[in-house]
């Protein structure tokens, strides 16, 4: 029976000292409740004794009191940029928010009182002003001025489910602008409505924080959590959906729901004088939806907080996600999921704003009908994985709605204009416009490309993937900056490649190649989705500075259909764009050239997109010729694998300098006479040649300039990389070292320095002085002039430029690919030395393998580099980690003269070595040297 008792007394322990921490919790917190503002709430003392146990409802309790996305006034006191209550958040380059999580909420006592403790986060932009502030830290700033802005408060208090009021006491902290300092905001003080529970007619959490050294920062959000209250809303009435068919009348899970109606809708305004909400926004935004899942999965019932915006951003639309707006006009809804229709049918109230962090709901605002469903059938005119309808209902006798009070004559239809990556393979498409393709194909087009085809090309085989049909694209706009772009297709053949990809590569696969088998002429119908976005002047779209172009990007979208040949490589489309709210155009014209599959041939794959309306129609364009870039994917498998080859290589002659380098030292201390005839400018400059990657990063040595996806980085953790370089780099620059200093002790003045240490000496001042000084000087002259053409021709051509992959190098970039021929060339101060000299190199001070070896390292990248740009497929964004133009010159021209240079080097030095005075311009007159020369060739 002892070790029962002895359980039970750890039992009773744990109780008891578990009792003693929340007296003590409770005691600080009402300590911290009377030193802090009570302007705002107060906290109970004393206060309220937690129950012991979870219970049940400790889930919903949390889920109750989290908020994943609400919104926030104020906070430029602690650095957050300055709110324009009269502006477009929207198009801020980071949107304020704001989350609640509770860490732990239990029940007291007191069965109207809850205790929770909780993490509330602020998040936005930061001003600039107070980045500014922090100048001194500008280069090692990680926030830039301008940027991403936190602060996190941890909070602790009481939720009154009489008053409807959680109030916190806490502190917080942010980071300061340097990104290494915390700052501490002290005497918090949090007080909300939490409406317990939430209903269509109180939807929304609001309050403020306060505390010491920051004024009030208030607070807006929609309530979440599983308490929602129903009312009429959830027994709504809704016309049916379209004749064309739905999808989903099997079911759609809540979480299914939520990720597809989370989105940005375009609205097809009615006719009628009373629209819905009275206004005429062109844009709607669902930015939350909580669902709750009823026991037999074919009901489900919805509640969401939708906005309505004047902009017409497409690139703005796509970039927003699940948040909270409170600048524009809104509605909350409420309604019912049901699987058998296949339809979400929702009553919707306008939302008022009554101050800048008050929002509040009108009964009388609450005669909106609200429907949505996801479309079965697809065309080249709607692609909406969404679409729905509002109106006015009769529920107030709203002039215009109809005797049923379903649908007035202002209805307001509307579709999803963001793309899903959801599963779609139930949706059917119907092609409308191939024929009129077919008919241009054959009287326009093929003419004109029939004898340039070089294939093979894309098709629908199993040899090939639908990712191969994809294309990037840019061209040059005559008004100045660039247009570029993606194109995505949305069904090859009968097989839908839009949406998820596990589903369009099992329907690319199943029906591809049996749709290239039944097309009579070889021409298979396509459909794609044309993303064409417009940046302003000077700016590479590579690499774009997204806080500058949050509100200059411009987005339209071209919806095509058309036919595709394998044979010619040739895509014929005929495509809608739309121009405005009201006019869309069909009549454009739209026709690529892919490149071929083969890797060496040359050249990109190039389009037209031009205008079938004659001059004189107003919706006419010029042609617009366009580029196409990327590679297909078994040239995007075989750039992989070489990345991975150049890696090991990279590493390998990063570590085979370490050994010749200690063979060379070995052979210095068996010929002691070789150390005073190494030349100490040679070893001088491959010392600095191990210095610069130590000095400038590793991380430089991996990747190319824009490079940032080797796969070797992805794999390999950043310190191993590191060490992976570092460590023979380190090595050989010691071992470097060791050789220069065994070269300078054996020619420092000494009394028992020899004869032949200063001949030596003498031979390398006039090498370095009259060959190897004005060399290193005019290539660095060259350079300097070339930099300086190359950047007066680039400012030359201005905005029209359109700039595609990596930045033009710096004068730095320059210099040092330079001072790599410098490397090069490592034995020119060796040779040079021996040609001056009276021995011409017969002390042969360098071993074989240290010059064979060094020559051979600093002659492979460019063997290589030849190599390469014969087999593979150049990028845009430059992937080579071996042989880059960070570590030397390269070139068609280079890739020959620089093995051929240092090969002819070592070719002269071996004679030299061998041949001894033959090779010197030194006097060879003397008997002494004549006998040394016959001496070396004996042996």
């Amino acid at each position: 029976m002892a070790p029962p008792a002895k359980t039970k007394n750890h039992n009773h322990l744990a109780t008891v000292h578990l009792r003693f921490l929340l007296a003590l919790t409770v005691a600080a917190l009402s300590s911290v409740a009377s030193a802090t503002d009570s302007s705002l709430c107060t906290i109970p003392s004393p206060a309220p004794e937690h129950v012991a146990g979870g219970g049940k409802d400790t889930l919903p309790l949390i889920n109750s009191f989290r908020l994943s996305a609400g919104y926030f006034f104020g906070g430029e006191d602690i650095h957050f940029a300055r709110d324009e209550s009269d502006g477009d958040d929207s198009l801020s380059h980071v949107r304020r928010s704001f989350t609640l999580l509770p860490l732990r909420v239990g029940r007291t006592t007191n069965s109207t009182v809850i205790h929770v403790s909780a993490t509330l986060t602020l998040t936005g932009g930061r001003s600039v002003d107070a980045a500014a502030a922090a100048s001194h830290h500008r280069r090692r700033n990680r926030f830039p001025a301008g940027g991403f802005h936190s602060v996190s408060f941890h909070l602790d208090g009481y939720y009154y489910s009489t008053s409807a009021e959680l109030c916190m006491v806490g502190a917080g902290t942010y980071t300061e602008d340097d990104g290494w300092r915390l700052s501490h905001l002290f005497d918090a003080v949090l007080c909300l409505h939490v409406p317990s529970p939430p209903s269509l007619s109180d939807p929304f959490v609001s309050g403020q924080i306060k505390g010491a050294g920051f004024d009030a920062i208030s607070l807006i959000a929609y309530a979440e959590g599983d308490g929602y209250k129903y009312g009429s809303g959830h027994h709504a009435s809704c016309p049916p959906p379209p004749s064309t068919g739905v999808r989903g009348a099997g079911g759609f899970s809540c979480a299914h729901l939520k990720e597809q109606l989370v989105s940005s809708y375009k609205l097809h305004h009615g006719g009628g004088a009373h629209a819905p909400l009275r206004l005429r926004e062109p844009r709607m935004h669902v930015g939350q939806v909580q669902c709750t899942e009823n026991g037999d999965g074919t009901m489900a019932d919805v509640r969401m907080y939708a906005t309505f915006s004047d902009s017409t951003n497409m690139w703005l639309a796509g970039q927003l996600r699940p948040g909270f707006a409170v600048k524009e006009a809104a509605v909350v809804a409420e309604g019912r999921w049901d699987a058998g229709t296949g339809a979400l049918c929702l009553t919707a109230c306008r939302v008022v704003r009554s101050g800048p962090a008050s929002l509040a709901v009108e009964e009388q605002d609450c005669g909106i009908g609200m429907s949505f469903w996801f479309p079965a059938v697809w065309t080249v005119r709607d692609r909406s994985v969404v679409a729905g309808a509002l109106w006015n209902t009769s529920q107030h006798g709203a002039a215009g709605s109809d005797a049923a009070g379903v649908i007035s004559a202002s209805s307001i239809d509307f579709d999803s204009i963001v793309s899903s990556r959801g599963n779609l393979s139930d949706v059917e498409y119907r092609y409308t416009m191939v024929d009129e393709a077919k008919k241009r194909y054959f009287s326009d087009v093929l003419k004109n490309h029939k004898n340039k085809a070089k294939g093979p090309f894309p098709a629908a085989t199993a040899t090939h993937t639908y990712h191969d049909f994809q294309f990037r694209f840019y061209m040059e706009n005559v008004n100045g900056g660039s247009d570029h772009g993606e194109a995505y297709p949305v069904t090859i053949g009968s097989a839908m490649v839009h949406g998820d990809g596990l589903g369009a590569d099992n329907s690319f696969s199943r029906h591809g190649e049996v749709d290239m088998e039944e097309q009579e002429d070889e021409l298979l119908p396509v459909s794609y989705d044309i993303h064409i976005r417009h940046l302003p002047p000077n700016v590479n779209f590579m690499r774009p500075n997204m806080t500058s172009l949050a509100t200059t990007i411009e987005e339209r979208l071209v919806t095509a259909e058309g036919v595709y040949d394998p044979n010619t490589g040739v895509l014929c489309m005929i495509g809608c764009q739309e121009l405005n709210v009201s006019t869309t155009d069909c009549q454009v014209l739209i026709t690529v050239l892919f490149a071929s599959l083969d890797a060496k041939a040359q050249g990109n794959g190039k389009g037209v997109i031009s205008s079938l309306r004659p001059k004189t129609d107003p919706l006419f364009f010029d042609k617009m010729g366009f580029s196409l870039f990327g590679m297909y994917a078994e040239q995007a498998s075989e750039s992989v694998s070489r990345m991975d080859m150049e890696s090991v290589m990279l590493v390998l002659t990063t570590t085979l300098p370490c050994v010749f380098t200690a063979l060379q030292i070995l052979h210095a201390k068996r010929r002691p006479e070789a150390s005073a005839s190494t030349s100490l400018t040679m070893l001088v400059i491959l010392a600095l040649g191990h210095v610069a990657p130590l000095v400038i990063g590793s991380e430089a040595l991996f990747v190319s300039r824009g490079t940032q996806y080797a796969p070797f980085q992805r794999m390999v953790p950043r310190e191993v990389r590191q060490a992976m370089l570092r460590a023979p780099t380190l090595i050989a620059l010691v071992l470097q070292l060791r050789l220069l200093q065994l070269a300078w002790s054996a020619r420092r003045p000494a009394a028992g320095r020899s004869k032949a240490a200063e001949t030596a000496a003498a031979a390398e001042s006039r090498a370095f002085w009259v060959v190897c000084l004005p060399l290193y000087l005019l290539g660095g002259a060259l350079t300097v002039a070339a930099h300086a053409s190359n950047s007066r021709r680039a400012a030359m051509e201005g905005s029209i430029a359109v700039r595609v992959g990596p930045e033009p190098a710096t004068l730095w970039e320059d210099l040092v690919s330079s001072a790599g021929l410098a490397l090069d060339g490592f034995l020119l101060p060796q040779v040079a030395m021996n040609a001056f000299s009276s021995g011409g190199g017969a002390a042969r001070a360098i071993s074989p393998w240290f010059y064979a070896g060094g020559t051979v390292v600093r002659a492979m990248p460019h063997v290589y580099d030849a190599i390469r740009s014969r087999g593979y497929v150049k990028s845009v964004t430059p992937s080579n980690v071996y042989a880059t133009a960070r570590d030397d010159r390269f070139g068609a021209a280079w890739d020959a003269v620089v093995p051929c240079g240092v090969g002819l080097l070592a070719v002269l030095l071996f004679l030299q070595q061998r041949l001894g005075a033959a090779f010197s311009f030194g006097s060879r007159r003397r008997s002494g040297e004549y006998e040394m020369a016959s001496t070396q060739l004996e042996d």
